[in-house]
């Protein structure tokens, strides 16, 4: 699988094209914009093959979490992630606020 590289301006005027060969030939072209990948094209199986190992990723991540805390008290494990989510999102808003121009 060859993956193509092209400009944003390139990719506009040459849409069709594109996803021509990335329908038909299945190779994946990575889109531009000066000079740092800005979006992806895929085929539609590519699409779907990635959505699949990501949902089996995120039942056996689950799956390991429930076995890993099957004999914790509910309420202190609803507490603990509530925990980690408010920290998580303090530390994504923080990260927002800082690159704001």
């Amino acid at each position: 699988m060859l993956t193509r590289r092209v400009s944003a301006k390139e990719a506009r005027s040459n849409f069709s094209d594109l996803l021509g060969s990335v329908y038909y030939g299945g190779d994946p072209v990575i889109v531009e914009k000066k000079g740092r990948p800005f979006a992806v094209l895929i085929s539609p199986e590519d699409f779907e093959r990635f959505q699949q190992v990501a949902k089996e990723q995120f039942f056996e991540t689950a799956r390991e979490i429930q076995q890993a805390n099957q004999d914790a008290d509910p309420q202190e494990v609803l507490r603990d992630v509530t925990e980690a989510v408010v920290a998580v999102r303090q530390e994504e808003y923080a990260g927002k606020a800082t690159r704001r121009p």
